[in-house]
């Protein structure tokens, strides 16, 4: 064992002394490269902080100069001789301007101090016709005069000023030393404070210095898509590094770049403290290694201990040794694995072996060379037996050491089934389809063939549920997974159960996407006629989304934007009274990104109380007087003024926020009944389903009644049939506490939900609410005037009161007064108003009599008031 470790501690010594002469070289050139690449993210900002520096400042001047022209004009002044007279008070940029002077675009004339200059043949219009413009008399008019001018240029009046001065400003303050060029993007050079004037392009300079043009090109590419650039070159005879800035202005069409020029060795000597830091870093990591290096020799040394006792111990134990050869042939097993073999074949190859690998689709031979460990299957006496293999490298080929976990294997392959299959259907789900459209996208060949995602969705099945029963809605669900599964046999296509009702399907490889229409159609013929289930007759009704998987037509496309967006196309579907079917397009997403900010905006409501209470009066034409008033609950936000707010109670609802909004309406409302509590109204609130269903809202209702400190009776609680479907016991057991707490309870949009009779027997409620949809029609169609009749003579056997809504001229008003309904609320009295508005309706109607509304009433009905 001595041996061993001597061995061990030499090997280590020469490993450390060959490690830290490659770390070291490395670390040098690592960190010379990160300093440099400090260095240039330093130069590149700093370039664009002058950059824009530059451009506000020449914005700011402009204005400046722009303002003083357009005050001599209102002024009904001369703005050149105002110019001219004031001169040495009209500062830039702590200087003066050099000329004053008018310029005439047609003739290509400036007048300065009465003295007309020619612009030359070669000098365009671009180059003088814009706002802010960068030139000198010698370029522009041929003259001796090398001074380079900023010029403005207000109508026909312009401003010059010397260049060179105005931008030392702003680069003269620089931490670091450099010389500038400032030039355009076509790469003329307008001032610098270093090159000669003589050469006016830039790039010249860098074939001087024997660059060659595929090299300038590289420059040119940054400068023509005006990007910022930094690049390490031999300039004026020196290392050097040139820092590229664009800088911009609203001012004029053109781009002009500022060229800072720095010595490379003084921007290395700038960072002197990064290399020291860097360097102290280095130290601190060597010690650490060599701690650390001090520390695994010794846990090695135990190790070589622990590893001679293991293999003592694995003498012992006996596990499943297998000896192979490079090839995969079998050499020998132990005793133990020829005794788990049995009466089994025997194998004279690993190759021959089943191997369980979910996640790597590699040969057990690929894994044996990889010395990857795999897991064995056995069939013996009928039942699955699972050896994991470790593979270990030995003389002549491998050795593989097992051991039985079966029992982790088979709760693996249970965990296994409930994360990726549904347990009604037994389909793969979302998470597996998923990973098949990651798939599909790994492979360039399969992405680029005609491949679909189409969700589809059973409609209105929570209601075959209820007709079935939970057993027998299984069953119906596994009998549309079958028709599915037919429709699909002469298809390249696997079926996926998502959630309950919802499925998708994966088409590959099809000849076109016409093919998705042709399975669309035999899909819904197959549905087309009744489904016979425990002696009931159901029509299936389903919704089908579409998204053709077309990669190169969308910037960014995975596998969740694909399943996403044929989702969206299914609630499109879903939405659409005519169409069983949908394909996607990208305006689907757009109205979902509008309702995701439509999400957050209500969130952000409820944190600012950007709710109120809006009322609509009900009228009694037999009192002849307002009653009551429903409060119905208005979001202020302006940017969706045109939504109804029955948009974004469902988001609220689909998103449990409606318990917060809710709790909001709530106040409002009971501090509205409680300042009308002198007129004898009562105020009605809607209740949402999903607040009659949470935990403790009884209670909250009832603290919030009594800290208001209102009436018995001055609260109605509207509440619609749809949720007493599936909790119908709990919901009359809250509704009863209600009624004992002095509240009555409304029955809202009668006739229009499921089986509706079935509860006004148990039900504690004291008014029932007419739908408008049977009002709209009533003046016309004898049906809905049937309709209103029962409903109001139901009503008055069983002792309930009826409210109309929506009634909105006076022919409807008579029409249901005559059915029986002495209630009225909608447009004929008015809409939903703010409370204030209400106590003037309450003042009209009931104090002042001034307004009233008129009902033909037989003798009959009178002598019933």
């Amino acid at each position: 064992m001595k041996r061993y470790t001597w061995k061990l501690g030499i090997a280590f010594v020469i490993s450390y002394i060959i490690l830290m002469v490659v770390v070291v070289f490395a670390y040098t050139q690592i960190s010379q490269n990160f300093i440099m690449n400090q260095a240039e993210d330093q130069l590149t900002e700093s370039g664009e902080v002058v950059s824009k520096q530059i451009e506000l400042q020449l914005t700011y001047d402009y204005a400046n100069f722009e303002n003083l022209v357009t005050g001599f004009i209102e002024d009904s002044l001369d703005p050149l001789v105002e110019l001219d007279n004031r001169s040495d008070t009209i500062t830039i940029l702590g200087g003066t301007y050099s000329h004053f002077g008018s310029i005439d675009i047609d003739n290509r004339q400036v007048t300065i101090n009465d003295q007309t200059y020619d612009f030359t043949d070669n000098f365009t219009t671009y180059n003088f016709n814009q706002q802010i413009g960068f030139y000198n008399f010698k370029r522009a008019f041929g003259t001796e005069d090398m001074t380079m001018y900023g010029v403005f240029k207000v109508d026909e009046y312009v401003a010059m000023f010397e260049l060179e001065p105005y931008m030392a400003t702003f680069l003269t303050a620089e931490k670091i030393e450099n010389e500038y060029v400032f030039m355009g993007e076509e790469n003329t050079i307008y001032v610098s404070s270093t090159l000669n004037p003589d050469e006016i392009l830039f790039y010249n300079y860098l074939r001087e210095a024997g660059y060659s043009e595929d090299h300038i090109d590289t420059i040119k590419e940054v400068v023509v898509n005006h990007e910022s650039g930094i690049f390490s070159l031999n300039f004026l005879d020196q290392n050097s590094i040139l820092s590229f800035v664009p800088v911009f202005s609203d001012l004029t069409p053109a781009t002009y770049y500022l060229v800072q020029i720095y010595e490379e060795t003084t921007v290395i000597n700038s960072l002197t403290y990064l290399s020291t830091t860097l360097w102290a870093l280095f130290a601190v990591i060597f010690v650490l290694f060599s701690i650390t290096i001090i520390v695994i020799y010794k846990i090695l040394e135990e190790k070589i201990h622990d590893i001679e006792n293991a293999r003592l111990s694995l003498y012992y134990a006996k596990p499943y040794i297998i000896k192979v050869k490079k090839s995969g042939k079998i050499r020998s097993y132990n005793r133990a694995f020829n005794q788990l073999l049995g009466d089994t074949d025997t194998y004279s190859n690993i190759a021959d072996f089943v191997i369980k690998e979910s996640f790597e689709e590699t040969s057990v031979v690929e894994r044996l060379h990889r010395q990857k460990a795999f897991t064995m299957i056995l069939e013996i006496m009928d039942k699955a037996v699972y050896i994991r293999f470790i593979v270990t490298r030995s003389t002549g080929g491998y050795i593989l050491v097992g051991d039985d976990i079966t029992h982790i294997e088979g709760k693996f392959d249970e965990f296994e089934k409930l994360a990726l299959f549904n347990p009604v259907t037994n389909l793969p789900n979302q998470n597996v389809l998923i990973s098949d459209l990651d798939k599909v996208f790994q492979d360039q060949e399969i992405l680029e063939q005609f491949n679909v995602i189409v969700t589809f969705d059973i409609v209105a099945f929570s209601k075959i549920s209820l007709v079935l029963g939970e057993e027998s809605g299984d069953r119906f669900l596994q009998f549309i997974a079958e028709l599915a599964k037919e429709s699909l046999e002469n298809y390249p296509a696997k079926l996926y159960n998502l959630r309950v009702d919802q499925f998708a399907i994966l088409f590959t490889n099809l000849e076109s996407y016409q093919w998705i229409n042709t399975w669309v159609d035999l899909f819904l013929n197959k549905l087309d006629k009744p489904i016979t289930m425990d002696r009931n007759f159901l029509n299936v009704d389903v919704k089908i989304g579409i998204f053709n998987i077309e990669s190169q037509k969308y910037e960014i496309l995975t596998s969740e934007i694909c399943l996403e967006n044929a989702k969206l196309a299914l609630n499109h579907a879903k939405e659409s009274s005519t169409k069983p079917s949908f394909l996607y397009d990208v305006s689907l997403s757009l109205v979902a990104s509008r309702e995701q900010r439509m999400e957050l905006d209500l969130a952000n409501a409820i944190t600012n109380q950007e709710f109120q209470m809006a009322l609509q009066a009900q009228y009694s034409n037999v009192e002849e007087r307002i009653i009551g008033f429903e409060a119905l609950i208005r979001w202020t936000n302006p940017k969706y003024s045109a939504e109804s707010p029955l948009k974004f109670i469902q988001m609220a609802e689909h998103n449990n926020m409606i318990v917060d909004i809710g709790r909001i309406a709530l106040h409002e409302t009971f501090l509205i009944a409680k300042e009308l509590e002198p007129y004898n109204v009562h105020i009605s609130i809607n209740v949402s389903p999903v607040q009659m269903l949470q935990a403790g809202f009884v209670n909250e209702v009832i603290s919030i009644f009594e800290q208001y400190d209102l009436k018995p009776g001055s609260i109605s609680l509207e509440i619609t049939e749809t949720f007493l479907i599936d909790s119908f016991e709990l919901v009359i057991n809250k509704l009863n506490i209600f009624k004992r707490h002095g509240f009555n309870i409304h029955l809202d949009d009668f006739g229009t939900g499921y089986s509706s009779l079935q509860y006004l027997r148990d039900l504690p409620i004291n008014t029932i609410k007419i739908d408008k949809a049977f009002i709209d029609d009533v003046e016309t169609d004898a049906h809905s005037r049937a309709i209103v009749t029962m409903i109001s003579n139901l009503a008055k056997n069983i002792d309930l009161d009826v409210i109309a809504e929506g009634v909105e001229t006076e022919r409807q008003n008579n029409i249901v007064f005559k059915a029986g309904c002495n209630v009225i609320q909608g447009y004929l009295i008015g809409p939903p108003v703010p409370k204030e508005v209400a106590i003037k309706l309450i003042e009209d109607y009931n104090i002042n009599k001034t307004k009233k509304i008129h009902v033909i009433k037989t003798k009959t009905r009178e002598a019933k008031r």
